[in-house]
């Protein structure tokens, strides 16, 4: 009996190419928005801000990509991924720039809405992309490398944003990214202009119209399952990116240069969980064929690591603190690249990216609900009790998928997916 090729072995030189630069252009992504979470306690000092005031320009944020993570999903489904993300990568690009002009609460919720409106084009292009062009086996290895951009972009922002903060002023630190992702548009367009068979087939299969499609997922339990699986699990993932440099200043007593410091080691667990869910959920689909199966069970993995990581929410010590952060990251990352993977595995080809954008609406919806809590207990500086409720999110997800999502057969579309 001979054994399967390993999975990154069957990725060919185009695939690995788009690959790379989706995990650059998540990368950018999440640098955009970070910059803002490090920079808080300088901006909101400067402008005389509460922390609830703070909640109000994360919360203008997820309100804008709920609203557009759903339009996102519509237009990357009718314009195609290579110029539906070019387009939004540019967008969010020149707003994270604008983000050097703020002038009060105002004018930084209005960036905030902006940013909001653009960058939710960048996780629908990704996974619209890798349902085009990878296999099921490779998609959530595909993922992972895309997720794992998410985290490295964290890992990198807090000294990459402190030392261009304190060396050229914090408005500074907001034109890098935005400059970055301008650069990364070229090279884009340019790997991605031979479609390949996977990606003519998908451009033949036309999407529904909105008026036809949106009734339908609306009503159907998969879509919904899917739909509840981000609203629940969304959440972890906005708690660690808007809070953690404020819970580990005015929670755990660290300065803003042992943020810089020291805040990228959850996020590299965050990377690490990325790539090892996606490799391990892709060797369970090699064995088994059956690839919701492997993205609920990895999925309900992940939730068992953020368990455990609150459980040591009480330890003293810096490397506690950042062991038990880095335990719910390494989870959050877990999740992520099996969660992406999902919407390819169960939705027609056609559909991906709408039912995508769908559930990440809701995950927005959840992430405002869950980030008011926050700024209300950051204030009295209890933060244990977000935790506590974090526990109990992920398991809610999953269990839609559980209960509600039931495996596919593979499409001929989804067979055809071998070449980039």
């Amino acid at each position: 009996m001979t054994s399967s090729p390993g999975i990154l072995a069957t990725f060919s030189r185009q695939q690995w190419l788009i690959a790379i630069l989706l995990f650059v252009m998540i990368l950018l992504n999440y640098l955009d928005r970070a910059v803002l979470s490090l920079l808080s306690p300088v901006i909101r000092e400067e402008f005389q801000l509460t922390q609830v005031d703070y909640a109000l320009a994360v919360n203008a944020f997820l309100v804008a990509y709920g609203i557009m993570y759903f339009g996102s999903g519509l237009i990357l489904d009718r314009l195609g991924s290579r110029r539906g993300l070019g387009l939004f990568v540019v967008l969010w690009s020149v707003v994270c720039g604008l983000h050097a002009a703020i002038s009060g609460l105002y004018s930084l919720m209005a960036y905030r809405f902006l940013l909001g409106l653009s960058e939710p084009g960048g996780w629908t292009g990704a996974v619209k992309t890798v349902s085009e062009r990878f296999l099921p086996a490779q998609r959530s290895i595909a993922a992972g490398i895309f997720t794992s951009g998410a985290g490295v972009g964290l890992l990198i922002a807090p000294p990459l944003v402190v030392w261009i903060s304190l060396t050229y002023g914090w408005r500074s630190a907001f034109l890098l990214p935005g400059i970055l992702g301008l650069i990364w548009l070229p090279l884009w367009l340019l790997a991605t202009r031979q479609p390949g068979a996977a990606a003519r087939l998908a451009a033949a299969a036309k999407p529904s119209r909105i008026r036809e499609v949106v009734p339908r997922l609306l009503r159907t339990p998969s879509s919904l399952a899917y739909v509840a699986t981000r609203f629940f699990g969304d959440t972890t993932g906005y708690f660690f990116l808007f809070w953690l440099p404020e819970y580990l200043v005015s929670s755990k007593g660290f300065t803003l240069q042992e943020v810089g410091t020291l805040a990228w080691i959850p996020f590299l667990w965050n990377d690490i969980g990325a790539l090892a869910g996606g490799y391990v959920s892709g060797l369970i689909v090699q064995r088994r064929n059956r690839p919701l199966e492997a993205r609920k069970i990895s999925m309900s993995a992940a939730a068992l690591f953020v368990f455990a990581g609150v459980l040591l929410q009480g330890a003293l010590g810096v490397v506690g603190i950042l062991l038990s952060i880095s335990l719910c990251t390494f989870g959050v990352g877990v999740w992520a690249s099996n969660m992406h993977a999902v919407a390819a595995d169960g939705f027609p080809q056609e559909e991906v990216a709408t039912v995508h954008g769908l559930a990440g609406s809701a995950g927005a919806v959840g992430g405002v609900l869950f980030n008011t809590v926050v700024g209300y207990l950051s204030m009295q500086g209890d933060f244990f009790f977000a935790f506590v409720i974090l526990v109990a999110l992920q398991p809610l997800g999953v269990g839609a998928l559980w209960i509600w999502l039931p495996e596919r057969e593979t499409s001929p579309l989804g067979a055809a997916n071998h070449t980039a």
